[in-house]
């Protein structure tokens, strides 16, 4: 009587049944966003914001070209982290206020207050810091940015360098 694969009181069977479970999972990748597509977001964001930095209210002209010069577009979660590729996951800063909120010099509060680690933040941008103390956000609500994404630049960007 020889090996049968098919029959569950063979071996052959059991071994063929465990390899196949063992066999780790992996998941078809993402497709990477067109450019066209991240050219949108980056214009929507923009605009969403007033060609404005959202921490310091600072605006300036709209862009000639493809880029402002003068504004960056920041992601709040970053993407290799699980951040969003949506409007909500984006900060439009100066480049002094994203340099800093990259570093974790600069953070927002759950209250969308602006949060400022004083031993560590360049002391001309903090001067130039909104003075009510908060993050201008668009006036369409669905583009504010998401609570969740602030959490964890909270937690593992500004309290980490802390």
């Amino acid at each position: 009587m020889g090996a049968n694969e098919n029959d569950p009181g063979d071996l052959l069977y059991w071994k063929k049944f465990l390899a196949e479970a063992g066999t780790a999972f992996e998941p078809t990748p993402e497709p990477s966003p067109s450019f066209e597509m991240l050219r949108e977001l980056y214009a929507s964001i923009i605009s969403q914001y007033g060609h404005a930095c959202a921490m310091t209210g600072e605006r300036f002209a709209p862009a000639e070209g493809l880029l402002h010069d003068t504004l960056e577009i920041v992601a709040i979660r970053p993407l290799v982290a699980g951040g969003a590729l949506h409007v909500s996951n984006f900060l439009c800063l100066s480049p002094a206020a994203a340099n800093a909120f990259h570093r974790g010099h600069l953070a927002v509060g759950p209250g969308l207050e602006l949060l400022a680690d004083l031993s560590r933040i360049d002391p001309e941008l903090l001067e130039r810091l909104n003075p009510q103390g908060r993050l201008r956000v668009p006036d369409n609500p669905l583009t504010h940015p998401d609570p969740q994404a602030l959490a964890f630049h909270r937690h593992h960007i500004f309290l980490a360098g802390a």
